[in-house]
């Protein structure tokens, strides 16, 4: 297929150097995407399918680019396209973190789509292998890190929550202080705020994880909460 110019390619030819960029796309940014999705990140399948599939189709274009007057003796550099793939995903990566009230959140998503984008690079140039290797490498750490906080830092993980609910008396609030205690999680914040029609508690805790799922369970079966965002 390269002994003519890229320029020269049929769609046939096209097609076969795409599609298993395509593939190697869906493959790796849904595989990280998925554990994202699972714990109800931000950034989920769709987000780190369309990170992987739009850094390889990048990266791709930018080596066809360079080709494309091979011809001539005149040879391009497939670097510049996809090294502003780099400076662009900081973006994204910016659009995920939150600064709330002291806290910083979402920096291990935006470090996550950054890794995406590497791994997009990886199958824009043909290394769907490595991409591969590096997708189930993340998907690892992101696993192992949990059991690592559940297991040996207990108690010093922190959480927030954004509490959707219709509290006109203070009885939902009080029931809330009420089950952190009985789930022995530790309130650092709270804040209340009304967004059009919604009254929307934000509460920054601390304690074991497994004791967070159970507080949690119990704010479902509370009277007067509408919603629980996770972040």
């Amino acid at each position: 297929m390269l002994d003519t110019v890229a320029s020269q390619w049929t769609f046939t030819q096209l097609l076969s150097f795409f599609a298993p960029k395509l593939l190697f796309s869906l493959l790796c940014g849904g595989l990280i995407g998925l554990e994202r999705e699972l714990k109800n990140k931000p950034a989920g399948i769709k987000t780190n399918i369309l990170i992987c599939m739009g850094a390889a189709l990048y990266t791709s274009v930018s080596v066809l680019i360079s080709s494309v007057h091979a011809d001539t003796g005149h040879y391009g550099d497939p670097a510049r396209i996809s090294a502003q793939i780099v400076s662009g995903i900081g973006f994204l990566g910016g659009g995920t973190i939150i600064q709330a009230r002291g806290t910083i959140l979402g920096l291990t998503t935006a470090a996550t789509i950054w890794v995406v984008a590497a791994i997009g690079l990886c199958i824009g140039i043909g290394h769907s292998d490595i991409a591969l290797l590096f997708s189930i490498s993340v998907v690892l750490v992101l696993v192992a890190t949990n059991f690592f906080e559940d297991r040996v830092l207990g108690r010093s993980l922190t959480f927030a929550s954004e509490i959707v609910v219709a509290d006109p008396d203070g009885k939902v609030r009080t029931s809330i202080n009420q089950a952190l205690a009985r789930n022995d999680l530790v309130l650092d914040d709270f804040d209340m705020t009304v967004r059009g029609a919604e009254q929307v508690l934000s509460i920054r805790y601390s304690g074991h994880r497994a004791n967070q799922r159970k507080f949690v369970l119990e704010l479902w079966a509370t009277s007067g909460i509408q919603e629980i965002r996770q972040r």
